[in-house]
């Protein structure tokens, strides 16, 4: 197939821009000489499509095309109650009210193994139609997708008889040219919001990973977690200096005894013993030192513990991290 190069120019309104609006008088002018249902220029064609079928007397359906029945064909939209696939699916389907739904479909069946024609009758499939837009009052988006459910605790949460948006193509792509923002949880009203089914309260939580994702993980907060590494970056540097200081104590401890040694007394004698004279005032001069040391490292791995609870808590006793120094978010995860 041959690639195709795109620019802006393509892009832009026939009626103010000169090439463009060249090129569509062309057209024109020549889709008079072309043979009915040729295709090109985005005339009519013969392709057979699956068709949309049966419609359930409570559906509106628009459609592209129709098949040569009159049967819906093409892509569509179907104004419905929820439903994903035969009329007996869905809260729609069991008689339920409050469960309208709109389905925006291009390709009934393209992702099938078999090419489907206009032979072949298909409601809503969520697994083999090409690209979809499904939106529902009341229904359970997460079960008609056929979503893993996450065995992370605190991560998944059942959509059963609440409002969904689904979203599936082969490639999806979101794009915002000042920012994008993926948001989870009620917004700021001033009287508050809660879900269709009544529940307040709610714990937002944004899931990102695969669909067959069945372990997730926090994702690190940038900011905290320099923050941390700066504080563990101060420490091994007083630890650091604590060593050089101890390695010098012991240094002069040793230069210290080494100058006074004796010979032994008895004869033939040669062992020698430390001089009370000089080790006494040694041993009191490195003591104090050694109680400052020790309480110092005594401080120090308290408040590494007081650390380690503000930046990640105690889950396993339900301590959470505080807000100002966690590391790990508690809205967003990462599957595995």
């Amino acid at each position: 197939m041959k690639k195709i190069t795109y620019n802006n120019k393509a892009a832009y309104n026939a009626l103010f821009h000169k090439s463009r609006f060249k090129i569509e008088d062309e057209i024109e002018e020549s889709r008079f000489s072309l043979p009915d249902y040729v295709g090109i220029f985005l005339t009519k064609n013969d392709e057979s499509l699956p068709v949309f079928a049966p419609v359930g007397s409570c559906e509106k359906v628009y459609s592209r095309k129709s098949s040569k029945n009159g049967d819906h064909s093409g892509a569509r939209i179907v104004l419905t109650r929820d439903n994903f696939g035969h009329r007996a699916t869905g809260l729609g389907g069991v008689g339920g009210t409050k469960c309208e739904a709109i389905d925006i479909v291009a390709g009934s069946l393209s992702a099938s193994k078999q090419l489907r024609d206009g032979d072949t009758q298909s409601r809503a499939n969520f697994a083999e139609d090409g690209a979809r837009l499904y939106l529902t009052e009341r229904g359970d988006v997460s079960s008609y997708f056929a979503t893993a459910t996450s065995e992370t605790n605190g991560v998944f949460e059942p959509s059963l008889y609440k409002s969904g948006a689904a979203l599936k193509a082969d490639h999806t792509l979101i794009i915002g040219r000042e920012r994008v923002r993926i948001l989870a949880g009620p917004s700021k009203y001033d009287d508050g919001e809660r879900l269709v089914n009544g529940l307040e309260g709610i714990t937002p939580i944004i899931e990102i990973g695969g669909t067959s994702s069945e372990k997730h993980q926090p994702v690190v907060l940038g900011d905290n977690l320099v923050k941390y590494l700066d504080k563990m970056n101060d420490e091994m540097e007083f630890l650091l200096k604590k060593i050089i200081s101890l390695e010098l104590d012991l240094t002069q401890y040793k230069t210290s005894m080494s100058f006074h040694q004796h010979p032994a007394a008895g004869v033939g004698a040669v062992a020698t013993f430390p001089d009370p004279f000089f080790a006494i005032p040694e041993m009191l001069n490195s003591v104090p030192k050694q109680i400052n040391s020790t309480s110092e490292a005594i401080i120090s791995q308290y408040n590494k513990q007081i650390l380690k609870l503000q930046t990640t808590g105690m889950p396993s006793v339900g301590i959470t991290a505080s807000k100002e120094n966690k590391l790990l978010s508690s809205i967003v995860y990462i599957g595995e």
